[in-house]
């Protein structure tokens, strides 16, 4: 490779930034613990540039020190990533994990410095493509792939709040190995490399000097963090990069063949490789292994429990379709969220349903065929009494108690553990796993992870449990509480049709009575018929009000008539209107009769037989107002304010409580509004305004 002057330049920039780089680092030593390893990196990177420039002053006397320089620059880079992430990775912990990272880049940097000696370096840049200068070129790719997937994994390991300098220090490492990748590459792929790209490498390298300087100055490495996803990921791209290396040397192996035979191979065995590459790195059986060598070589617990438990709660709190024991409700997502943790494909939810312990949920089962337990056995026994993880293997072998295990159990080796559910140490079911597509060994961290999310995942159960006993005594509530007020109108039209009675017996003989009589006959039945409606229909209270014409003075004039054969000095006035017009609203005639019945029969039973009983009836152009004034015993404030509305509250003996609470629904949901005014011995006004319908109230005028 030509060493040009700009190359000489290039280099003694990077010698001198790199030295200042290595300065700046040791006078902060003292307040990072990685300063050291940070200034003995750049000491290399310098002395690479020191290399260069005596190389390109005399190439014959020091040209065989340069890429020897390169490759251990490159490998103090890569020792500054390792010793930062050391603490993360609890290195210091795991002396097997050590060992074989110290020993995967001892090997690596001792290849390659093997190389720079037989001269392969020389070989591979001036496009020789000899195995020697090939296996050269690879090396130093995978020194690169190496020197990115460090940095990914100690950026995204990083606090988000720390990230300032970790944030130029990675971009600053990245330029280094991005540089190296894309000239590396160039070199496997179309030799031989450009000479000035090789020259300039000390003035690019150069740039970054001002990033990692200005890195030191954060304190930035005591908020690196260490995340199994990230890691998991991390990893995955390593095999990735590495595999698609040792596939391109493979390729190339197989080239030699020559020919056209030898371009075929080459072909078909590099789109076979990535296929295969593929199916194994989305193989489930393959990520769970993945997984669990992670948490057994690079962390001191297996779980992230923070990670762990947002997971659970997301899984079990997800909501789809209806009720929670439906397809896909919370029975499945419960045997899901406990599944996703030791990533078993698959399992069964048992719940106790009399004398037998029932399989009521499954997800994702496909060779688990479950059949009830009876409780008396001494499985179920053992399951309700111990509370505690059962490991069906140790079972089936005869290790621990000598428990009679279901037959279905004992003929499906997939059967792995079963996890009881218990909420507020009362059994409340059971889930039965199927065994991890990945070998895996459990231990204590298991077991206590697996207890406590079935305590959690029995407590959801519980919780939707007692759910749907509020939702089923709502229901029953809901029905006494329309039976309550069938029977308050019920009363009143037994008052009603006492009266009829008593009356017959002195106006039997007159054929006005007679025809008054069963005019009141057919509006009670028709009066019962409707109650007979509304107790079967759903909604709360009352029904929602028919929208027809109602000429609202008739009905009035009806119900005064009514209750007038029970307390005679009741009145009515009616107020007209400038237009002349009779004042009509929109709603239903039988639930303004029984407002309008309520509250007049409430006026006469809070008065003396002889007390008058004032009802006035007026409108405006928007409104009808209806006032029932009687001289009665009178309310108090706090009663009025605390209890009279309120249903089932009542200071007649005898009485439902519900009648004013009902007269005022009724006005709800006409749109219009009651209001009560009241004094202890004077009497009580309760005023009713509705909405009028101008409209209707015309076209009933013209009938």
């Amino acid at each position: 490779m030509l060493l040009t002057d700009v190359g000489l330049f290039s280099h003694l920039i990077a010698a001198v930034g790199f030295s200042a780089l290595a300065v700046a680092a040791l006078w902060r030593r003292d307040r990072s613990p990685f300063a050291g390893w940070l200034a003995v990196a750049a000491i290399t990177t310098a002395l690479w540039g020191v290399a260069f420039v005596a190389a390109a002053t005399n190439p014959y006397a020091y040209g065989f020190w340069l890429t020897p320089a390169g490759t251990l620059r490159s490998a103090a880079w890569i020792a500054f990533l390792i010793a930062v992430l050391r603490p993360t990775w609890r290195l210091d912990d795991r002396s097997r994990s050590s060992f074989v990272i110290a020993g995967a880049v001892g090997f690596v940097v001792a290849l390659q410095l093997v190389l720079d000696l037989r001269g392969a370096t020389e070989a591979a840049l001036s496009g020789d493509r000899s195995i020697l200068s090939q296996l050269f070129l690879i090396l130093r790719l995978t020194v690169a792939v190496t020197g990115l997937v460090l940095v990914h994994n100690l950026y995204v390991n990083t606090d988000p709040t720390g990230r300032g300098g970790v944030r130029l220090l990675a971009i600053g490492l990245a330029g280094f190995f991005i540089y190296d990748l894309n000239f590396y590459t160039l070199a496997f792929l179309l030799p031989p490399p450009s000479s000035d790209l090789f020259n300039i490498r000390g003035a690019v390298d150069t740039i970054t000097v001002p990033l990692l300087l200005l890195s030191t100055r954060e304190a930035w490495v005591a908020r690196v963090q260490v995340s199994r996803q990230v890691v998991f990921h991390t990893l995955s791209f390593s095999m990735i990069g590495f595999y698609l290396i040792a596939m391109a040397l493979l390729a190339y192996g197989l080239r030699l063949v020559g020919g056209n035979w030898g371009l075929l191979l080459q072909i078909s065995f590099l789109f076979a490789t990535v296929i295969l590459g593929l199916v194994v790195l989305f193989s489930p059986r393959f990520r769970a292994a993945l997984r669990v060598q992670i948490a057994k070589n690079f962390f001191a617990y297996r779980y992230d429990y923070r990670v762990e438990w947002l997971r659970f709660i997301a899984t079990v709190s997800r909501t789809q379709g209806g009720r929670n024991n439906g397809a896909g409700g919370l029975h499945e997502r419960v045997i899901q969220a406990v599944c996703a943790v030791l990533d078993s494909p698959g399992g069964l939810l048992f719940v106790p349903d009399g004398e037998v312990l029932q399989p009521i949920a499954e997800w994702n089962n496909r060779t688990m065929a479950a059949e009830p337990i009876p409780r008396g056995s001494g499985f179920a026994a053992d399951l309700e009494g111990g509370q505690r993880i059962i490991a069906f293997d140790e079972l089936r072998a005869g290790i621990g108690d000598d428990v009679a295990l279901p037959a279905w159990v004992i003929a499906n080796p997939r059967v792995w553990l079963g996890v009881p559910l218990v909420h507020l140490d009362s059994f409340t079911g059971f889930l039965v796993l199927e065994r991890t597509v990945a070998p895996r060994t459990l231990n204590w961290e298991d077991y206590d992870l697996l207890r406590t999310l079935g305590r959690q995942a029995a407590s959801y159960i519980a919780e939707s449990s007692t759910q749907m006993a509020l939702d089923d005594a709502a229901k029953f509530d809901e029905f006494n509480r329309r039976f309550a007020f069938i029977m308050h109108d019920i009363k009143n039209l037994v008052s009603q049709l006492s009266l009829v009675a008593r009356n017959a017996e002195r106006h039997a003989d007159n054929p006005a009575f007679r025809a008054d009589m069963v005019a009141t006959l057919q509006s009670s039945v028709g009066k019962m018929n409707d109650m007979l409606a509304r107790l079967s229909q759903r909604p709360s209270g009352r029904s929602e009000p028919h929208r027809d014409p109602v000429d609202i003075l008739a009905v009035l004039d009806q119900a005064i008539t009514v209750k007038r054969h029970a307390h005679a000095p009741l009145t009515l006035a009616v107020t007209p209107d400038d237009s002349g017009t009779v004042p009509v609203i929109a709603g239903d005639t039988g639930q303004i009769e029984q407002l309008f019945l309520h509250l007049v029969q409430n006026a006469i039973d809070a008065s003396t037989p002889d007390a008058p009983i004032a009802v006035t009836a007026g409108s405006d152009a928007g409104e009808v107002v209806i006032r029932i004034a009687d001289r009665g015993r009178g309310m108090s404030s706090r009663f009025i304010r605390e209890e009279l509305f309120q249903p089932f509250r009542s200071t007649k003996s005898g009485g439902f409580g519900i009648g004013a609470y009902e007269a005022r629904e009724i006005v709800r949901v006409h749109g219009g509004r009651l209001d009560v005014v009241s004094r202890e011995d004077e009497g009580t006004t309760f005023t009713i305004v509705l909405p009028r319908l101008a409209t209707a109230a015309h076209q009933v005028a013209a009938q």
